[in-house]
C-alpha cells in the first residue's frame, strides 16, 4: 500500500502525463499549420516583382521570420514535453499492461472520470473494486518507475 504522499504524487504525474500528451498534439498540429504558412509565404515572395512590391516583400519576409520563430519555439516545447513524459511513457507501454488497466488509466487520468463513474462503467457499479484497482495500478506504476528510473 502506498503512503498518501506517494499516491498523490503518482496520480499527479499521470494527470500531467496526459495533459502533456494533449499539449504535444496541439503543438504538432500548429507546427503543421506553420509549415504550410511558411510555404505559402515563400511562394508569395518568389512570385512577387521586386521593383513593384518592395514594401510587400519586406512585410512577407518579416512574417516569414515570425512564422519560423514560432515554429522553432513550438518544436523546442515539444522536445521538452517528450523528455518530461519519457519515463511514464516507458512505464505505461513497455510492461504490457492489460486492456482493462489501460482502460482504467484512460478513463481516470486522461478523461478525468471519477472512480464512481469508472465503477459503473467497468465493474457493475462496485466502487470498492474500482478503488482497489486504482490502488493496485498506482503501486505498479511506482514499482516500474523505480525500475526504469534507475536505468
Amino acid at each position: 500500500m502506498l503512503d498518501k504522499e506517494t499516491f498523490k504524487r503518482t496520480e499527479g504525474k499521470l494527470y500531467g502525463y496526459f495533459r502533456d500528451l494533449k499539449e504535444m498534439e496541439a503543438l504538432e498540429l500548429e507546427c503543421k499549420d506553420l509549415q504550410d504558412q511558411e510555404e505559402s509565404i515563400q511562394w508569395d515572395i518568389k512570385h512577387s516583382s521586386e521593383k513593384e512590391d518592395a514594401k510587400e516583400i519586406k512585410e512577407l519576409k518579416s512574417e516569414l521570420k515570425y512564422v519560423n520563430r514560432k515554429f522553432r519555439k513550438n518544436m523546442s516545447r515539444i522536445r521538452q514535453l517528450k523528455r518530461n513524459t519519457a519515463l511514464l511513457k516507458k512505464v505505461l507501454t513497455v510492461p504490457p499492461l492489460s486492456e482493462e488497466i489501460m482502460q482504467f488509466i484512460t478513463y481516470k487520468y486522461k478523461l478525468n472520470k471519477g472512480v464512481g463513474w469508472i465503477a459503473n462503467e467497468m465493474y457493475g457499479g462496485v466502487r470498492s473494486t474500482a478503488y482497489r484497482w486504482r490502488e493496485d495500478i498506482l503501486e505498479d506504476i511506482v514499482k516500474w518507475e523505480g525500475v526504469y528510473g534507475n536505468s
